[in-house]
């Protein structure tokens, strides 16, 4: 092996060609493409603010007309499933806290109401609760339409002991304590029979202090002491007691299912309570046609006042209803408040169309009134049938 002198690398002469290339400068970027890349860059930080930034305001917009048709199942009881007519209930979507996108595309949707916060919840109630009432809010109108439709099928309902825990408040005491479909016999060793007893007990005692209740769950018998707590936000207003909604607890001959998934709040009542009648009657309530209905019910009868009929009378538009029965501005209401539910009944009525027949009803003996004047089948008392 020879020897040879390591020479070093930057001893080696470099290719002229080279060099020349090293030496040319880099291309500069065309004016019109730097414009571009940076306003491509600011509309992706806008397009991603504006789902990002929240704004407080709600919006209001049409839902649906659900068919409840199929929605509604009988155990226990004949039903007509063949003679049933078309039924929808409708529903308004609300969005709390909307992004910003939400809102600008709100402004320039003549059928979406855009509105303060503070304007849908006054006192200030947090989400959770408000979202517990409105599942409460269903489960009480499921239970009057189901009693209101079996007794005007001949059916006989009666009270029973106890009264029904219908919603649990998040933020209150008896948050893990209770359960909705609890039962409460007693308190105190007091036995209550109606929200008014139960008051009545809660109310003697102070802040800080706990009240024994009686309470039947899937058919087990347990005492579930619950502390009283002040403030707690409801959409009322603040309340002072163990955070529970309670209703009325009957004793039904069948068993009535409504399936409404997704959907909270009272202003089904109305129309379960006829779709639960046409279920278990002969004949067909509706004469064939489509008709959407909203209102509250009561275990009376009577017919209440609901938010969104502007919105909801679009959706029966869009379901191209016959009939839009709708709730009867009740003239017991203070002069302004009287004044407010005619002025959104008259832009219900226009927002619906024309070729849409809109009745106001004040129970639901005038609902059907209201359907057998339309077309509609008179009802046949069908317990006997059973």
């Amino acid at each position: 092996m020879t020897d040879q002198e390591a020479i070093p690398q930057s001893a080696v002469p470099l290719d002229p060609s080279a060099q020349q290339q090293d030496a040319q400068p880099r291309p500069k970027v065309p004016l019109w493409t730097k414009l571009t890349i940076g306003l491509a860059t600011i509309v992706i930080i806008a397009s991603i603010a504006g789902f990002v930034i929240h704004v407080p305001y709600s919006t209001i917009s049409p839902g649906d007309a659900v068919p409840l048709t199929k929605l509604v199942r009988v155990d226990g009881a004949r039903t007509y499933q063949n003679q049933r007519g078309d039924i929808r209930l409708l529903f308004v979507r609300e969005r709390n806290h909307v992004n910003l996108w939400r809102y600008l595309l709100a402004q320039f949707d003549p059928d979406t109401d855009v509105l303060k916060e503070e304007v849908l919840n006054p006192s200030g109630a947090p989400q959770p609760n408000l979202n517990a009432e409105a599942e409460s809010d269903m489960t009480t109108a499921k239970l009057s339409a189901t009693k209101v439709a079996l007794e005007a099928a001949g059916y006989k309902v009666s009270d029973a002991k106890g009264i029904l825990v219908t919603g649990v408040l998040p933020s209150g005491p008896a948050a893990k304590l209770l359960k909705p479909g609890d039962v409460i016999l007693a308190a105190n060793g007091t036995p209550v029979n109606d929200n008014v007893a139960l008051h009545k007990v809660i109310s003697r005692l102070k802040v800080g202090e706990k009240v024994t209740l009686e309470v039947l769950r899937d058919g087990r018998s347990m005492s579930v002491p619950v502390a009283i707590a002040q403030g707690i936000k409801t959409s009322q207003g603040p309340i002072t007691g163990v955070g529970i909604d309670v209703f009325p607890h009957y004793s039904f001959p069948v068993t009535v299912t409504v399936n409404t998934a997704g959907i909270g709040g009272p202003s089904g009542g109305l129309a379960m309570t006829l779709a639960i009648l046409d279920a278990i009657t002969p004949g067909n309530l509706t004469g064939g046609a489509r008709v959407a209905v909203t209102g509250t019910i009561d275990p009376n009868g009577n017919v209440g006042e609901i938010g969104g009929i502007e919105q909801k009378a679009v959706a029966a538009r869009a379901a191209h209803a016959k009939l839009f029965i709708v709730p009867q501005c009740s003239p017991q209401d203070p002069p302004a408040y009287k004044t407010a539910c005619e002025k959104d009944l008259a832009r219900a009525t226009k927002r619906v169309g024309s070729s849409v027949k809109v009745i106001p009803v004040a129970t639901f003996e005038q609902a059907l009134d209201a359907l057998r004047a339309n077309g509609g089948q008179a009802v046949t008392p069908s317990a006997r049938a059973a």
